[in-house]
């Protein structure tokens, strides 16, 4: 081989590994630009939950302290005599704290604590905060059954609680702590698929396909990382 063909032979070689180091660097922008993306949405999602949970518990404070207020109304009734009074505002404690209708084991704090109203939901009140002669007048109907539609209107008349509020104020911290780590998954394989991009800049730069190679692993650890994060549950 002459010395001319060597280096028609060679430029080929170098044009080769330059069209190479080029489709590579395309190929890990195009995932760069999907991972991006994801974080983006991610990051969205989470800050939407955030929002969420803040006013749940603000939502939460503010219907616990509604139960606590009617719940002392109702001692100061009972202190002065007014049974009807007393009658009203624990009902209406136990919709802001239990919900309607109410929760299984569900007690305003204030009823815990308070002997005088402990013994006066004992001889006037049922579970739920209702008086004696309305539960057995709804246990009456219930027993008579109900149609489809009456059913329905239950389900829609239905209101949360405090407690109920307070567990789904906690099932969306957990959901947002959830995006979260998925979002920092995806944020590392931006950086991981971002070095990629370098290293194969440096290779036709400084004419060294070792760089090129090492890139194949840092492209390999971000779309671990992406993977990663969008099978997190």
């Amino acid at each position: 081989m002459n010395p001319e063909e060597l280096n028609e032979t060679t430029e080929k070689a170098h044009e080769k590994g330059q069209k190479n180091i080029g489709l590579t660097t395309a190929i890990t922008a195009v995932l760069l630009a999907v991972v991006t993306l994801l974080s983006h949405r991610a990051h969205t999602e989470e800050i939407k939950l955030q929002t969420k949970v803040n006013d749940g518990w603000g939502f939460y404070q503010a219907k616990h302290e509604r139960s606590y207020q009617f719940a002392r109304h109702a001692e100061d009734a009972v202190r002065a005599g007014a049974n009807d009074v007393a009658v009203r505002d624990l009902s209406l404690a136990a919709k802001e704290e239990c919900g309607v209708p109410a929760e299984k084991n569900c007690v305003n704090p204030l009823l815990k604590d308070s002997p005088v109203l402990q013994k006066f939901a004992k001889e006037n009140l049922s579970t739920g905060g209702e008086t004696r002669a309305g539960a057995a007048e709804g246990s009456s109907k219930a027993h008579e059954g109900g149609s489809q539609e009456e059913k329905h209107a239950k389900e829609a008349a239905r209101k949360d609680g405090a407690v109920d509020i307070q567990d789904k104020t906690r099932d969306l911290e957990k959901e947002t702590d959830l995006i979260a780590i998925r979002a920092d998954h995806y944020d590392g394989a931006e950086l991981f698929l971002e070095i990629s991009i370098v290293l194969c800049a440096i290779a036709l730069l400084a004419e060294a396909r070792i760089y090129w190679q090492l890139s194949f692993l840092t492209t390999a650890i971000g779309v671990g990382m992406a993977i990663w994060g969008w099978f997190l549950h």
